[in-house]
């Protein structure tokens, strides 16, 4: 059958949704029979297209699929993808903590990947704020199963203690390994969860956050990927050496602070033999990635974010 231009584009967009792992072979059929009228045409057509029968999507994201960044400017509401986005799903989610107390959670799963891998995205030091939701929602565009749990949520999480400065002050106050306890908690449920396709889990998370992905990852957590932003490194690394997670650690040229610490992690994640990357992105402070905050910068937000999806494509397969 001979197509004109115009419907071969369409076909094409078909086939590359069957191959991204967004449509079932069946869907594609049908689709390309709209086109073609007869579902033998369609069949004949396919098969020159390399979507015969024996081929199969991959269950990985492609690096075309489009995905949510940072925006270019900061904003104070901290949305960049609304919940009701077609490209993603809102899940209810029901974390338990070791003590059996209901951690509070956010989850969002990409619309068209179900069995997709999941992502554990970790707070900054203001809890589970509307920003964190958002980043969580950024994670489902690009083809993750994105979750977050409130640290505090015994207390009441961030929609009791608004106050910043009181959050951060409670925050403050609980053990780190109880911290720890809550995010493996939340690894658990991922890995149990039929959304997610099991055993492959990345994790990610910001200030405070990017140092409880330090620890977590010291206490041996199961994870193939992690992208730690600027975290202050756990007072013990030696617990890195066994981390089997491939690791991207950002960092902002002008968080001398943090930054400093970047090669005493180094030394420990080369004794784990699993693949790391440091890297410094220029001019930038501290907090750089949050958009609703005051050291906000778009150009290496972006890229920095670029950069953790380009990694979890790499390594979360």
């Amino acid at each position: 059958m001979e197509l004109n231009r115009l419907q071969r584009y369409v076909l094409e967009e078909h086939v590359e949704d069957f191959l991204d792992g967004f449509i079932t072979r069946r869907e594609l059929i049908r689709r390309a029979t709209f086109i073609t009228g007869s579902v033998a045409a369609s069949l004949t057509l396919l098969e020159v297209m390399g979507c015969g029968s024996a081929a199969a999507p991959s269950p990985t994201p492609s690096a075309r699929v489009a995905f949510a960044t940072p925006p270019g400017q900061g904003d104070a509401d901290g949305v960049t993808v609304r919940p009701d986005d077609k490209r993603i799903t809102i899940l209810t989610a029901s974390v338990k903590g070791a003590d059996g107390a209901s951690l509070i959670s956010y989850m969002a799963a990409p619309t068209a990947l179900p069995g997709a891998p999941g992502v554990l995205v970790v707070h900054e030091n203001r809890g589970l704020v509307e920003h964190i939701r958002d980043v969580v929602r950024r994670v489902a565009t690009a083809g993750y199963v994105g979750l977050s749990i409130d640290l505090l949520s015994r207390d009441g999480g961030a929609a009791r203690l608004s106050d910043p400065a009181a959050y951060a002050a409670a925050l403050a106050r609980r053990p780190a390994a109880e911290m720890v306890a809550d995010l493996r908690a939340a690894l658990d449920y991922m890995n149990s969860t039929v959304s997610i396709a099991h055993g492959k889990l990345g994790v990610t998370g910001f200030c405070f956050g990017g140092g409880m992905v330090w620890s977590t990852l010291a206490s041996g957590a199961s994870v193939k990927a992690a992208v730690p932003f600027y975290g202050p490194a756990p007072s013990d690394v030696s617990g890195l050496a066994g981390t089997r997670a491939a690791v991207l650690a950002v960092y902002a040229a002008l968080d001398t602070r943090v930054t400093s610490t970047s090669p005493q992690v180094e030394a420990a994640l080369k004794k784990s033999g699993a693949p790391y990357e440091i890297k410094v992105y220029p001019g930038v402070d501290h907090a750089f990635h949050n958009d609703t905050g005051p050291r906000y910068n778009a150009a290496q937000a972006q890229a920095a974010w670029g950069d953790t999806i380009a990694w979890f494509r790499k390594y979360l397969v």
